[in-house]
């Protein structure tokens, strides 16, 4: 007695419905692929506008500060011409003292690095 084959019947509708589930499982696993990409691309990106606005609190620090030094040397430089309209010269000398150790104090103020990265304070 011969054996015959069992042909199997594929329900189109259910073979559909299959590839559709498998399509859609590989859609949402690309999806999801495509959200961490883009949920990382926005850390870098906070991570960067982060810096730049340290970067930029340090320069409008910097820029303070030399503010407050061209005001100190403009002060300086009207209180130098005052004292030169003096008449009196122990008035003169007495002026004379106290803005050169303002001057000194402004160049020594000058040497010293404007706000780094390497501040605690940043």
């Amino acid at each position: 007695m011969a054996v015959t084959p069992v042909a199997k019947v594929v329900d189109l509708q259910r073979y559909r419905l299959a590839r559709l589930i498998r399509d859609a499982g590989r859609q949402q696993g690309e999806l999801a692929r495509i959200m961490r990409a883009s949920t990382e691309e926005r850390a870098q990106l906070a991570r960067a506008l982060h810096g730049a606005q340290r970067h930029l609190a340090r320069i409008a620090d910097s820029y303070k500060v030399l503010l407050v030094r061209l005001e100190e040397e403009k002060d300086f430089r009207e209180a130098c011409r005052e004292a030169a309209e003096l008449d009196d010269l122990d008035e003169m000398i007495r002026r004379r003292d106290v803005l050169a150790r303002r001057l000194e104090d402004i160049r020594r103020d000058a040497r010293r690095p404007l706000l780094t990265d390497d501040d605690p304070e940043t």
